[in-house]
């Protein structure tokens, strides 16, 4: 028997009342009785719970699980897929906007056999005032990677720019087949890391990971409000920097060429001078050491290169 719905947006949220109305509204108003909203609120303590039983009583198929305490966000979006019951899963921030056309847009790609897809995005400010367009690849045409093929996964790893969106590290960018989401089972080893959704989705590459990058903007992506920067700015690099290598050597090995690329990226998304910038700011002595060794980590592949911008970027602060 066929799904009752072919797409679900689950959506972890925790006190983002006052945007998960805007994001609801672009949902909605491009929804028909084949989408599905589930939203799991990981014990909010704002308005949160009103906003969605206000869009609830416009929109009936919105599945609402409220939890009574704080449960975390990798917490969160499992059990979002685990309560969804569509055929695909777009998995999307409490405060992002659905694009205009993208519940068409993505129905028209279901045809192909992929088990994930990755979207193009804008990036705005944090009134939803456009900046610029988030490019995943340097493509200009919708393009389709077969993991279990070993030249397109090489072709994939070595065409990710920018940032580590290409491995889905960003929510709202990544629409999963759930199918292939529940055989690789949840990968509890990551809760509580931020990446559960990489994690996921690296788990399905030991099946079989087929990504479809859509060079189309589906989503607009409001800036200026991660919420991971409440764990304070040396714990939040740390997500990043050491969090997100862990999980790729997880998975693939410390050596593999997996890894080696997650390395690239994120030096890409973190690099020296900035980190130096920062490692200058900081005056408590124990976050200093903490950051210092995060740059060991960021640049400590072998290479020469690393180990010039390591020495230059941990010489003594009066040399800086």
């Amino acid at each position: 028997m066929p799904p009752a719905f072919d797409i679900s947006f689950c959506i972890p949220t925790y006190n983002f009342g006052q945007y998960i109305g805007e994001t609801l509204d672009s949902i909605i108003c491009q929804a028909d009785d084949r989408v599905q909203i589930v939203i799991v609120d990981g014990g909010s303590t704002d308005d949160t719970a009103s906003v969605v039983a206000e869009r609830s009583r416009v929109f009936p198929n919105i599945k609402f699980i409220q939890r009574q305490q704080r449960s975390g966000v990798d917490r969160d979006i499992l059990e979002s897929v685990a309560q969804a019951e569509g055929e695909y899963c777009w998995l999307f921030s409490s405060d992002d906007v659905l694009a205009p056309g993208a519940v068409k847009y993505l129905r028209a790609q279901m045809s192909g056999e992929w088990n994930v897809l990755l979207a193009d995005h804008a990036l705005c400010d944090l009134q939803m005032r456009r900046v610029a367009k988030r490019r995943i690849f340097p493509l200009e045409t919708t393009t389709t990677f077969d993991w279990s093929i070993p030249a397109e996964r090489l072709r994939y790893l070595e065409t990710a720019r920018g940032d580590s969106t290409a491995f889905f590290s960003f929510i709202s960018a990544v629409v999963v087949r759930r199918a292939n989401w529940a055989a690789a089972g949840p990968q509890t080893e990551f809760v509580g890391s931020c990446w559960i959704i990489a994690a996921q989705i690296f788990a399905m590459a030991r099946q079989r990971l087929v990504v479809r990058y859509c060079p189309d903007e589906l989503v607009d992506v409001r800036s200026g409000n991660d919420s991971f920067l409440s764990l304070g700015m040396v714990n939040r690099l740390g997500l990043s920097i050491d969090g997100f290598r862990k999980v790729a050597e997880f998975y693939f090995g410390s050596d593999s060429v997996e890894a080696r690329h997650v390395s690239r990226i994120l030096k890409t998304e973190h690099p020296l001078l900035p980190l130096i910038g920062r490692r200058l700011r900081i005056e408590d002595t124990g976050e200093r050491r903490r950051f210092e060794a995060l740059m060991r980590r960021q640049f400590d592949d072998g290479s020469l290169a690393d180990t010039v911008q390591r020495q230059f970027g941990l010489a003594p602060l009066w040399v800086l």
